[in-house]
């Protein structure tokens, strides 16, 4: 059974050969770790190949560079330590009345992608020759409402709901509209999303204002990818309980989520089965201050309680606080 396979299989509870592996690296742990982790990586297969495109983040240089820049729409970013995401320092809407002038950056996207395209499509095809499931895009509608309105405004403007935060909501949708029609031209196998959508203990809005203001937006988007056969995969930091049964019903596949700070059996007992955990063994306690034999122990229990002949993908992300030993013990806890 080859990588493809194994991730569609267990995506639909069909028995894979052995759970798929994902690794999410950041860059200042490649920077810190250079050919140590290289080799550790030469080791161990992963079933899944990432893919980003023009105005994601992760595509950006600069995203990860220390000092400052203004990014595709206008935001201005400060970062600190290289090799990770910066902050938002000045968000462009930061007063209110640029909202009403302002254009998304769709016909930049559109002629970026147009270049870069050959490139995205040649990248596909390698991965392909390779048997490896392909995921690709970052659609992260809430996160970037942020980047452009600045969070204690955004929630101000949220909680009164404005007529201001909904013109920011349509601004992102029509972007991301666009952005995801171009990604569906692709032979990807999933597109991805990624909004946090808790904190530690509890959701950041109410589960019936999430409902009412954003699920059709993903709703819409959503549809639009099952409509062309592919898969949808989210990814939501923090304790998203309350969302699982919305994902389950709006289509998404593969859920990223901190299952530890929700606990694993917790989620178990209400979800598994349902749909599938794409991850993650906890990178904020286990992964950086555990041992191997702790990550071991970690990866045993997610087999317990979400294996369901399917439905666990080994998925972690490892940055600079990570040693070698726990990122090697990660890989191989999944086999």
């Amino acid at each position: 059974m080859n990588s493809r396979e194994r991730v569609i299989r267990t995506l639909e509870f069909n028995n894979p050969d052995k759970i798929p592996i994902d690794l999410w690296i950041l860059p200042a742990a490649r920077s810190k770790y250079g050919k140590v982790l290289e080799d550790i990586l030469d080791i161990y297969e992963r079933d899944i190949i990432s893919i980003d495109g023009p105005l994601d983040l992760s595509y950006i240089p600069k995203t990860y560079e220390k000092g400052n820049y203004t990014d595709t729409w206008g935001t201005n970013w400060t970062n600190l330590q290289g090799g990770m995401v910066g902050e938002v320092k000045n968000p462009i809407f930061e007063e209110i009345e640029k909202i009403s002038k302002y254009n998304p950056p769709n016909e930049v996207f559109i002629d970026e992608w147009k270049e870069y395209k050959p490139k995205l499509n040649d990248k596909i095809r390698n991965a392909r020759m390779k048997n490896k499931f392909v995921v690709g895009g970052w659609v992260n509608i809430f996160e970037r409402m942020q980047f452009l309105r600045g969070t204690e405004n955004l929630y101000c403007d949220m909680a009164e709901r404005s007529d201001d935060f909904f013109q920011i909501l349509d601004i992102v949708f029509s972007f991301y509209r666009e952005y995801v029609k171009a990604w569906l031209e692709t032979d990807v196998d999933a597109i991805v999303f990624g909004d946090d959508w808790g904190s530690q203990r509890s959701l950041l809005i109410s589960p019936s204002m999430w409902i009412s203001i954003f699920r059709p937006v993903y709703k819409e988007l959503f549809d639009m990818i099952k409509a062309k056969g592919k898969y949808i995969f989210f990814h939501s930091d923090g304790y998203i309980m309350d969302l699982y049964t919305e994902f389950i019903e709006l289509g998404v596949n593969a859920i990223n989520s901190q299952l530890w700070c929700m606990g694993v059996e917790n989620v178990a007992e209400k979800f598994a089965g349902k749909i599938t955990f794409w991850g993650e063994i906890s990178r904020q306690d286990i992964l950086p201050n555990g041992t191997p034999t702790d990550i071991k122990a970690a990866a045993e229990k997610m087999k317990k309680y979400l294996f369901l002949g399917g439905g666990l993908i080994g998925q972690s992300e490892v940055g600079k606080d990570v040693p070698p030993e726990n990122i090697r013990a990660v890989l191989a806890a999944w086999d």
